[in-house]
C-alpha cells in the first residue's frame, strides 16, 4: 500500500507526536465521524502561533469504512505522515461507483492510535473557528 502525505492549510502534520487523541465521535445518520485532537503547533509546517499545542477536529463525512488500531499493532512503514492519503486503494479500487463519487481512503496518525476511514469528504476545524475544508479556509458561524 502506498500513501501520499495531505498539505492541509495548516501544512503537513509531521510525527507522531504531532496529534494527540482527545475524543472521537461517530455519527450513524449522516454517516460522519470527529476526532478531536490536540495538535503540537511546531510539528505543523504551516501554523504561525505562539501557541505551542492548540485543539483541532477533523469531521469526516460520508463514512463507508472506519477503523482504529493502537499504534502498536500497527504497520507504521507505511504512513507518510500523520494525515495521508492511500494512493490506488484496493479497497477503493473494488468499490468504482465510490471513487465516481469522490470518496478518498484517510489514514491519520495519532500518539497511540491510527485511524482509517474512507469518507466522501473531511473539514479541518480550528479552535479559533476557522474551518479548513479540503484545503479551502471559511469563517465558520
Amino acid at each position: 500500500m502506498k500513501t501520499k502525505f495531505i498539505d492541509t492549510t495548516i501544512g503537513v502534520i509531521d510525527a507522531r507526536d504531532a496529534l494527540i487523541l482527545k475524543k472521537f465521535n461517530m455519527d450513524r445518520f449522516p454517516s460522519q465521524v470527529e476526532i478531536s485532537l490536540n495538535l503540537a503547533t511546531e510539528l505543523a509546517s504551516n501554523i504561525s502561533t505562539e501557541e505551542r499545542y492548540i485543539d483541532i477536529s477533523f469531521i469526516f463525512k460520508n463514512v463507508v469504512k472506519f477503523g482504529l488500531c493502537a499504534l502498536d499493532y500497527f504497520n507504521e512503514n507505511i504512513l507518510d505522515t500523520c494525515f495521508c492519503e492511500v494512493i490506488d486503494s484496493d479497497f477503493l479500487n473494488q468499490q468504482e461507483s465510490l471513487v465516481e463519487k469522490g470518496y478518498k481512503h484517510y489514514f491519520l496518525e495519532c500518539y497511540d492510535e491510527v485511524f482509517e476511514i474512507v469518507a466522501q469528504e473531511y473539514n479541518l476545524i480550528l479552535l479559533d473557528g476557522l474551518r479548513i475544508a479540503d484545503g479551502k479556509m471559511n469563517k465558520s458561524n
